[in-house]
């Protein structure tokens, strides 16, 4: 992975280095040059990029739907947890050991399969029915570790 993150960073920081490198132009040029090395654009590098350019990540996801030739993953599914302070209180913080630990996710965010891209966020602002995690664009509240499991057996 070491010669695959070098290559990222390359990329990023030519286009960030750009005149006018916020330009979505010059962001959509990026994109498809980490695409024509990788063959997606992952979440993880997605993240790297809102932060280098100072940019919400959701900004670069509603780039790469407005291209159909760019694609975000070769992920089958995605979960989004939260680990605000509520969802925490509220059983969050096993729910996130859970959901790693059952699908043996890397410190990229993907499951030890290759099919789940896994991700936290401090909050998902549905504080009052915490904890919650979304999959695949789904709610899920108040999930207790059983429905969890049932849940992640349900994507594998």
């Amino acid at each position: 992975m070491g010669g695959e993150q070098e290559k990222i960073n390359e990329i990023i920081e030519y286009y960030r280095n750009q005149r006018d490198f916020k330009n979505q132009e010059n962001i959509v040029l990026m994109l498809k040059e980490i695409q024509e090395e990788f063959g997606c654009i992952p979440m993880y590098v997605q993240d790297m990029i809102a932060e280098r350019f100072d940019i919400k990540t959701s900004v670069i996801g509603l780039i790469i739907k407005l291209y159909p030739s760019l694609r975000q993953g070769i992920y089958e599914h995605e979960i989004v947890m939260c680990s605000g302070q509520r969802c925490a209180q509220k059983g969050g913080a096993d729910i996130i050991r859970l959901v790693n630990k059952t699908l043996g996710v890397s410190k990229e965010g993907v499951s030890e399969n290759g099919k789940i891209f896994v991700r936290t966020i401090n909050c998902l602002k549905n504080c009052r029915t915490s904890p919650n995690i979304i999959v695949d664009g789904v709610l899920y509240s108040k999930l207790s570790q059983d429905d969890l499991k049932r849940l992640l057996e349900s994507l594998l």
